[in-house]
């Protein structure tokens, strides 16, 4: 108990387990996954992704101005 630990894949470690997987078949089922639905965006988050890439390209641009400037 307590050697495993929570997120891993433990594929390996049932095979080694004292226990076949029938003991894990027996464990009650958390939930159920369900496949989420492609959404688009809502229109503030692309905002500020937009801005953001756009704020970083003026930063790198400035920089490469700058750079030119002082080694040309």
């Amino acid at each position: 108990m307590g050697r495993h630990n929570a997120g891993q894949d433990l594929t390996e470690a049932l095979k080694l387990a004292p226990h076949g997987s029938e003991k894990v078949a027996a464990l009650p089922e958390a939930g159920a996954l369900v496949a989420a639905a492609a959404r688009k965006a809502p229109l503030h988050e692309r905002v500020f992704f937009f801005m953001a890439y756009m704020n970083l390209t003026m930063v790198f641009l400035i920089v490469l101005i700058l750079a030119m400037w002082r080694w040309a």
